[in-house]
């Protein structure tokens, strides 16, 4: 890899490739005269500057456009290779989590083993939780489609009690289902941030917490106003993870294979792609966890429009 960064940086220059060229065409030929007893002219010299002058620059030209578009390409496959796995890990995590609350709901209807009340309680519950799902799936599409085309992150001031409003709707059938104690405060506050990428940010963290909390365990989730800064914590008191593993999960290029308390699967690549959008976003992730104990997550982000 260090000799095909030295060539490329080599390459990114036709006139140094020129004079190199004339360098060493200049040496052939003052070598060879020698040898052979030619006498050293005007002549000679001028045809070993020409020559490779006319060759070198327009070969080098071509080659540095070819080796240009190249790495154009290479850069867009990776972009799209990135796009595409936080899509999958959306559909593992964001969609996967609320369609087996659906699932939860229609296995208890089936059983037919309570009262009309009841049922009409649970499919209540199950229309809201489907209608909140096929939201979530309308600014999913049209999230994806900016991040597909690639346009940049365009941060704008907002509420963030929509946002959470619908991360907890997704997610109120697997915290039940744990009988996890959720405690949320102060909700509503203002944010200076892309608003798609704070909603996936915090339903991956969010995602993370339930995962590794047992059951009757506790989550905390609170967001303040810090001067100009606006400090959303999400706290639980879950299995906690070594710092060893932790930077491992987050700055490795290898999946990293996590299990929660109820056997969910994990590859980490939700928190890698969170901390990348929080840096995009002017922010800072904050990660303090102690095994056996819990999590705390610390997102400090703007509050307000930058002057």
């Amino acid at each position: 890899m260090p000799k095909r960064d030295t060539l490329a940086k080599l390459m990114l220059s036709p006139l140094k490739v020129m004079v190199i060229s004339i360098i060493i065409s200049l040496v052939c030929y003052l070598i060879l005269s020698t040898i052979w007893g030619f006498e050293i002219n005007t002549f000679g010299l001028s045809i070993s500057m020409i020559i490779p002058a006319l060759i070198s620059y327009p070969m080098s030209y071509l080659l540095i456009r070819y080796y240009k578009k190249i790495e154009i390409q290479k850069d867009e496959l990776q972009r799209l290779n990135e796009i595409n796995n936080r899509l999958i890990s959306i559909i593992a995590h964001d969609i996967k989590s609320p369609i087996s609350g659906v699932y939860g709901i229609l296995d208890l209807i089936e059983l037919e083993t309570f009262s009309k009340e009841e049922l009409s309680y649970y499919i209540h519950d199950l229309s809201g939780t489907v209608d909140n799902l096929l939201n979530f799936l309308d600014d999913i599409l049209q999230w994806s489609k900016a991040q597909i085309e690639n346009k940049k992150i365009e941060p704008e001031l907002f509420n963030t009690q929509k946002v959470w409003t619908q991360v907890l709707a997704l997610y109120h059938h697997n915290i039940e289902s744990k009988k996890i104690n959720l405690v949320a405060n102060n909700l509503e506050q203002p944010i200076y941030a892309d608003q798609g990428s704070y909603s996936f940010v915090t339903r991956n963290i969010l995602h993370n917490a339930i995962k590794f909390t047992p059951k009757n365990g506790s989550i905390l989730i609170d967001l303040t106003k810090k001067g100009d800064r606006t400090i959303t914590t999400i706290e639980d008191n879950g299995v906690g993870i070594t710092e060893e593993k932790l930077n491992k999960i987050l700055f490795s290029k290898e999946w990293v294979t996590t299990v929660g308390t109820n056997d969910e699967k994990g590859t980490g690549f939700g928190l890698k792609a969170a901390t990348k959008y929080i840096e995009i976003m002017n922010g800072k992730l904050q990660i303090e966890s102690v095994p056996g104990k819990g999590t705390k997550v610390i997102i400090d982000l703007p509050g307000s429009v930058a002057d």
